[in-house]
């Protein structure tokens, strides 16, 4: 028995070092980003998941109602004379799940967003240090009352400083 052992042991010796020999070395791929805004012009999420994440708007079973969201932007312009900052919608902001659609209200700074058209969101000399400023994002319930469905879109902001 002893032989068995003793033979049986430098056997399983080298099966685990063989199996050492043949495990396949891991690659692994880390993505990394970097946004680094002018110091004359910016207008940048507070929280980089606001733009990098999708935003949930949450159902309130209470009262039926489908919630917005508000997001903190950090925004800079060193323009002195005419608006700071402009800002448009560059798509309609709307969800949708299959024929059913929910039309957004979106504001920045407390300033409705149109779509095409430039709107001033910071006067002159507004944000010549950094200000932050909320973009909210708010669902108009359509005539009919909220249909059920998993509605999804995206709202396309464009800021400029003129």
């Amino acid at each position: 028995m002893f032989k068995k052992i003793a033979i049986s042991a430098p056997v399983l010796a080298l099966a685990f070092v063989s199996s050492a020999a043949m495990a396949a070395p891991q690659t692994h791929t880390v993505q990394v980003v970097a946004d680094i805004p002018s110091t004359d012009f910016y207008v940048q999420p507070v929280n980089h998941d606001t733009v990098a994440m999708p935003q949930q708007l949450l159902w309130n079973a209470t009262t039926s109602k489908l919630e917005g969201i508000s997001r903190d932007f950090k925004a800079k312009s060193a323009v002195a004379a005419g608006p700071a900052i402009k800002a448009t919608l560059l798509d309609p902001a709307v969800m949708t799940a299959g024929t059913e659609e929910i039309q957004l209200e979106v504001k920045f700074n407390s300033v409705a967003l149109t779509l095409g058209s430039e709107v001033d969101v910071v006067p002159a000399g507004g944000a010549t240090t950094e200000i932050i400023a909320p973009l909210s994002i708010t669902p108009i319930e359509p005539g009919a009352g909220y249909k059920e469905g998993n509605y999804t879109g995206n709202v396309r902001v464009m800021f400029d400083a003129p």
